[in-house]
């Protein structure tokens, strides 16, 4: 596996030097301090960038000036770092406003930084895209590049997101093993699986059954409503078949003409609502209507930080697109995002492209139509020639000791202009 440049340096840039800064944004992964290390260290050797600055703890760390010096960082912490889960720098939910904006630019001048790079999803490309328009309208010249990273799935135009696979591995290793004790006592088992509005980490976790049989025998997500009569029929129809059944539902499932179930009224700095709690409702709403007893999961925040299942695949599409970043910067791009190219499914291959930041910037892509079956209760053979690749390979060999995860020592900027508060 591998991957190509798909940009050349643009003819008549003129070499930028100065400095460069990351952050990360929104909900962490299991990969995404690979993306992180693929950009530090890609700038180990790049004569352009004198110092690479990291945000703590995202666009917050941008607008209260909270810097770190990544390149003081050892380098055995550095490369130990690609396969510790969560994020380094540490992470934010902001939607930042214009006053935040030019609150940003103010600190990029201060530090000199030429360079902005920021890992996140949608709603982060868009935060990353409107640095890209102040740089220019404010005749700051800076190279902004997006680097992709979500569970979920759901960025546009690239092919997967960086975090997918992982998850996805995750989740798909968990309904098999749920499954096995659900079969024990003749029950049903509802597992309750992330991925918001969009369906492709609840689909993915078809990819891993071993046979037809294997569980999880019911998937429903949220492209497609189905009635509460019909899931019930669903239900019965597996476990007379097989005398137990393992239901995977999206976070964000509702039955057709209801509403979605939340575990809060409150909503995220995006708009997001607080989703949550469908596995223990529906698991109520099957054994009702079947009368089968039933028992439920809810996979939550491992589902972002349970390394033991890294997907090599993911690991290695993380770093490669943190690396790319960095490299087609200082090669004169900027407004753009790295996505990643599948060229054949079998054997999988792919490869680095690029993408205007506009075109990803606030958009979300749902799973095909197609590619959820006629009945809305399980994914097609597409979608899982799509999915399995992206689950393949184990990065992090299991041993007999606990797991340890190093960490970054932070060494701190000093502060060059006054303290910022937010509105």
């Amino acid at each position: 596996m591998g991957f190509r440049a798909q940009l050349t340096t643009q003819e008549g840039i003129m070499s930028l030097k100065g400095n460069a800064i990351i952050g990360q944004s929104g909900g962490p992964t299991i990969v995404i301090n690979a993306s992180l290390v693929g950009a530090i260290q890609a700038a180990w050797d790049i004569d352009e960038i004198d110092r690479f600055f990291g945000a703590v703890h995202g666009m917050d760390g941008v607008l209260n000036e909270d810097l770190c010096d990544l390149f003081r960082e050892d380098p055995d912490t550095v490369e130990a770092i690609k396969l510790v889960p969560s994020a380094g720098l540490g992470t934010c939910r902001l939607k930042p406003k214009d006053k935040d904006l030019e609150r940003a630019m103010e600190v990029f001048k201060a530090h000199d930084i030429r360079y902005f790079f920021y890992i996140g999803g949608d709603d982060s490309q868009l935060a990353c895209h409107r640095v890209s328009e102040l740089a220019k309208s404010s005749d700051w010249e800076m190279r902004v590049i997006g680097i992709p990273k979500t569970i979920d799935n759901n960025l546009v135009v690239t092919d997967c997101s960086p975090g997918f696979g992982s998850a996805a591995r995750y989740a798909a290793t968990c309904c098999q093993a749920v499954g096995r004790d659900a079969e024990a006592f003749g029950n049903l088992e509802v597992v309750e699986i992330m991925g918001r509005n969009e369906g492709w980490l609840t689909g993915a976790t078809s990819a891993a059954r071993p046979t037809p049989e294997a569980p999880p025998h019911l998937v429903y997500l949220p492209e497609v409503k189905v009635t509460r009569e019909q899931l019930i029929d669903d239900v019965k129809a597996k476990y007379d078949e097989l005398g137990y059944c393992v239901i995977a539902v999206s976070e964000g499932f509702a039955f057709e003409g209801e509403d979605r179930v939340t575990s809060s009224s409150q909503v995220d700095e995006f708009g997001h609502s607080r989703l949550g709690g469908v596995a223990q409702w529906l698991s109520d709403v099957v054994e009702e209507g079947t009368g089968v007893r039933s028992r439920h999961d809810k996979l939550g925040n491992l589902q972002r930080c349970f390394s033991a299942t890294a997907s090599q695949v993911d690991l290695d599409q993380a770093y490669a697109v943190g690396q790319k970043a960095v490299y087609w910067a200082v090669e004169g791009q900027t407004d753009i995002m790295v996505t990643i190219e599948r060229e054949n499914d079998d054997p999988y291959q792919w490869e680095c492209g690029a993408t205007s930041l506009m075109t990803v910037a606030g958009a979300s892509k749902a799973v095909p139509r197609e590619w959820i079956n006629e009945t809305g209760n399980d994914v097609t053979e597409e979608f899982v020639t799509y999915c399995k690749p992206l689950l393949t390979g184990r990065a992090c060999e299991l041993d007999t000791g606990f797991s340890s995860f190093p960490k970054f020592r932070l060494h701190r900027i000093d502060c060059k202009l006054c303290a910022y508060e937010r509105e």
